[in-house]
């Protein structure tokens, strides 16, 4: 392990370098374990996915999910759609809405009509989704696929939900059984899509990858140069005396 670069950093500097991390959610005490520093990557890890105190491994739900669908046709611009959006904010006391979600069914209808235009339906249909959220893509996609598609290609299809969470797995299948023909082509596969292993052998099928709000999501590193000529540090977070501290060390 390199040492600690705050040695190295000019006194003025160091202050500013060396900052609270404060966001209240991720300030759970089982995030840092005693006093040792860990990379920004498995920070995030353990705040967002742990299954003891991980934000998406919450009961109460982490990504809002709408009663219906919003009534675009009935808004009127903009500023409408705004003030719109911050009564269901404060009407599901969420922290946010996916895309997906605010524009359902037709954000996943497009992702549908498009991997029905353009697949090789020759061979069974298969979607796998990264991180499925509440699994309103998934019943949405299913739904067009029963409407629209060739009903073999509904009939054969399989759509794989990959989800790391849970509590987020169990609203998926929640969701999609909303539509019991969905049930029989839809599966989660409770585990972590970055475990190579967790893939198995290689399918030479072709298949549909989906990953909607995913890369915001990814553990990963920090680093940081106060300047153009500075060496590249990578970011670490400790406990000093009860707080959470970022601190420097070069890579």
């Amino acid at each position: 392990m390199a040492p600690a670069f705050s040695a190295q950093v000019p006194a003025l500097r160091r202050g500013a370098l060396r900052v609270r991390w404060v966001t209240a959610a991720l300030f759970s005490s089982g995030i840092l374990a005693g006093n040792k520093p860990i990379l920004v990557r498995d920070f995030v890890r353990s705040a967002l996915y742990d299954p003891n105190h991980g934000y998406f491994s919450k009961r109460a739900g982490p990504v809002g999910v709408l009663d219906a669908s919003i009534r675009f046709n009935q808004l009127e611009g903009r500023s409408a759609y705004i003030q719109h959006l911050d009564k269901l904010y404060k009407k599901h006391d969420i922290a946010w809405f996916t895309p997906v979600e605010l524009f359902k069914p037709w954000y996943a209808y497009t992702i549908a009509a498009s991997i029905l235009r353009t697949a090789n339906l020759s061979v069974p249909l298969k979607i796998y989704e990264i991180g499925g959220g509440s699994g309103t893509c998934a019943k949405c996609i299913l739904d067009y696929m029963m409407l629209n598609a060739p009903p073999k290609v509904y009939n054969d299809m399989k759509y794989i939900s990959v989800e790391i969470s849970s509590s987020l797995a169990e609203k998926q299948l929640e969701t999609v059984g909303e539509v019991q023909s969905h049930l029989s082509k839809f599966t989660v596969e409770h585990r972590d899509a970055i475990n190579r292993p967790g893939w198995g052998r290689t399918d030479p099928h072709p298949c549909w990858v989906l990953m909607l709000e995913v890369l915001d999501n990814l553990p990963h590193d920090l680093v940081y140069s106060p300047d153009q000529v500075s060496p590249w540090m990578e970011v670490w977070i400790e406990k000093v005396k009860g707080r959470k501290f970022t601190s420097f060390r070069s890579l």
